[in-house]
């Protein structure tokens, strides 16, 4: 006990031999410190003086030895360990010095630090470093509010012109109309009337047979030259060589002295169609000829065939393209031809069944667009009718109200002479013509109220029940063929027996 009490006592004395030599160390640190900081503060101004001058454009070389000094402190450079211990404490913990300080008193003299280690070289300038990659846009902000209008600018200058636009795609080729024209030279003159004791020299022979193709359309012009009989003929204005067909009372087929409509009787119904509007035509001029066309509504391009009337009560029919649009509930086919108004335009169509050709005759200073139709009932600007006397046009002038009658000629699809029936067109509904009679219908399409004489160029007094004043009459059409009234009313299709008073 008495050895380990001994040894415990010398150990004692080594600890306290100890603790006094590390308390004066202490001590001579501390001072030191005190001392490191002083110069530390006193070299802080020439660090920045020095540390600007580099920023405002110093040369490489300059920096590097102004890096080099701020590292020695400010008493030079080091000479012996103490200086460079105080580089290295200046250098890197020149900020940190007071915290250790502060750190080693609050540990009442017990600051656990090693020396110093010795002094670095003077570090190089970094390479610069990479760009920034770009971030995700961010999201669109809301709109700001609208800022006052600015001040217009000076007037009378233009912008620039816009860039120009890429061409459009062409257009699909138009079709060629057929506009032919069959026509020949004059007939050679009739022969002289028989002698007599004053008897006048015979009438003008008929006109030459159909010669060859002409590629120009027909122009006639109404030139309104009013002769004694209340006739108006047309003089073409082109060198196509037309003779004037006389209109005179002489033309009436003697059997038809009286040719005025007694009454419409037997009315019938042949079927029902599909549409309120369309036209239904034989062609009066073919009696073998059973075929029926039908232009449903009163514009389109298609014509239905059908072979018989059976045909067209069970809808079996072939479809003709016409080449151009038809306007109206006027049509009609003569002879082989189907002759129909030209939407859009004042040219009456001729198709040919047989050729599928198409020819055009132009009737100028007419009404044939803007609603301004002849009749209104029917959508209608021009109507095609076919009597005992051959084709006939029913239209209107631009100029005047009135309903006027051009009498054609078939073979060389021209006009042979106007007639002006001074009726006006607004008081029509419908109409037709029969043994050389216009008969017109009143705006309701209930009764005839006017019929004209175009062989003899007078009104007729006229007065006849037609049908109730319901639904609507889109087409009357009068057929020397059979001597019925083709009707298309209310959707049906529908025949008159027509009884005139010769037939008494």
């Amino acid at each position: 006990m008495c050895a380990l009490a001994l040894l415990s006592a010398a150990g004692l004395a080594v600890v306290l031999l100890r603790q006094t030599q590390l308390s004066v160390r202490l001590e001579k640190l501390d001072a030191r410190l005190r001392d490191v900081s002083e110069r530390a503060l006193v070299g802080l101004p020439s660090e920045v003086a020095a540390s600007r001058m580099d920023q405002q454009g110093a040369r490489p070389e300059e920096r590097q030895r102004s890096r080099s000094k701020r590292s020695w402190g400010p008493q030079g450079p080091p000479q012996d360990d103490e200086q460079q211990d105080m580089m290295m404490m200046m250098t890197y913990s020149m900020v940190p010095v007071r915290v250790l300080v502060d750190i080693c008193n609050s540990t009442k003299g017990v600051c656990l630090a090693g020396p110093p280690g010795p002094a670095g070289l003077p570090g190089l300038d970094g390479m610069p470093g990479f760009n920034g990659t770009d971030g995700v846009p961010g999201q669109k902000g809301e709109a700001g509010v609208e800022g006052r209008r600015g001040r217009r600018g000076p007037a009378g200058e233009k912008g620039d012109p816009g860039e120009k636009g890429d061409p459009g795609e062409r257009g699909e080729k138009g079709e060629t109309s057929n506009d032919v024209i069959l026509e020949g030279p004059p007939g050679p003159a009739g022969p002289p009337g028989a002698p007599g004791p004053a008897g006048p020299p015979g009438p003008p022979g008929p006109p030459g047979a159909p010669g060859g193709a002409r590629n120009r359309t027909h122009r006639a012009h109404l030139h309104q030259a009013q002769t004694s009989e209340g006739l108006t003929h047309a003089v073409p204005n082109d060198d196509t060589i037309v003779e004037t067909v006389a209109v005179n009372t002489h033309m009436i087929p003697p059997e038809k002295a009286d040719c005025i409509i007694k009454s419409l009787i037997n009315p019938r119904n042949i079927t029902k169609m599909t549409t309120t509007f369309g036209t239904w035509m034989q062609d009066a001029a073919l009696q073998d000829d059973e075929r029926i066309w039908v232009a449903e509504h009163f514009s389109g391009r298609v014509v239905k065939e059908y072979q018989s009337i059976a045909s067209l009560q069970n809808g079996s029919s072939n479809t003709l393209d016409i080449k151009k649009f038809f306007q109206g509930c006027g049509h009609t086919v003569h002879n082989g031809s189907i002759y129909y108004h030209i939407a859009g335009t004042f040219k009456i169509g001729k198709f040919d069944l047989r050729t599928r050709k198409l020819y055009t005759l132009a009737i100028e200073n007419t009404l044939y667009h803007n609603l301004s139709y002849l009749l209104h009932n029917s959508k209608t600007y021009f109507k095609l009718a076919v009597d005992e006397n051959g084709l006939w046009l029913i239209f209107a002038l631009g100029s005047d109200e009135s309903i006027m009658v051009a009498r054609l000629d078939e073979r060389t699809f021209s006009v042979a002479s106007f007639i002006n029936t001074t009726y006006p067109r607004t008081k029509a509904g419908n109409a037709f013509i029969a043994c050389g009679l216009l008969y017109v219908t009143d705006t309701k399409d209930a009764k005839i109220t006017y019929a004209f004489d175009l062989l003899k160029g007078k009104a007729v007094n006229m007065s006849m029940d037609l049908r109730s004043s319901n639904g609507v009459l889109a087409m009357l059409s009068y057929s020397p063929r059979d001597r019925h009234l083709y009707v298309w009313d209310s959707n049906y299709v529908k025949t008159y027996d027509v009884h005139f008073l010769s037939d008494d």
